[in-house]
């Protein structure tokens, strides 16, 4: 679980790096304004580095037989509040939405499992 946990962050971490192409940045980021432009973009690459972090952790701790369960609790609990945030202020109705719902459940599900077996 916590191998499988892992990978889903270092997954996420990628998906996030496409974030420029994906979503035209900067360019469609700037009729917000310049601030609002920065702060997007500087919480994408901090959200990706704790993504990789995150991930390189849990990956590490799959080998040992006494891995600390408080990291992927509180990966579950990372990935609950974002799917809660996903319901609060995201349109579900997309297709691509409801997919990326159903991977923060999996990313909370998979994290909260590695930390309570």
């Amino acid at each position: 679980m916590l191998l499988a946990a892992g990978l889903l962050d270092l997954g996420f971490a990628l998906f996030h790096a496409a974030f420029w192409r994906l979503f035209g940045w900067p360019e469609r980021l700037a009729p917000s304004g310049g601030l609002n432009s920065a702060i997007t973009q500087t919480l994408n690459v901090m959200l990706s580095f704790v993504f990789v972090v995150y991930g390189a952790a849990l990956i590490s701790q799959a080998g040992e037989p006494e891995a600390s369960w408080l990291l992927p609790v509180a990966g579950g609990l990372f990935w609950l509040l974002r799917l809660a945030l996903q319901f609060l202020w995201f349109d579900l109705r997309p297709l691509a939405s409801r997919l990326i719902t159903a991977a923060f459940a999996l990313a909370a599900a998979l994290h909260l499992l590695a930390g309570l077996s």
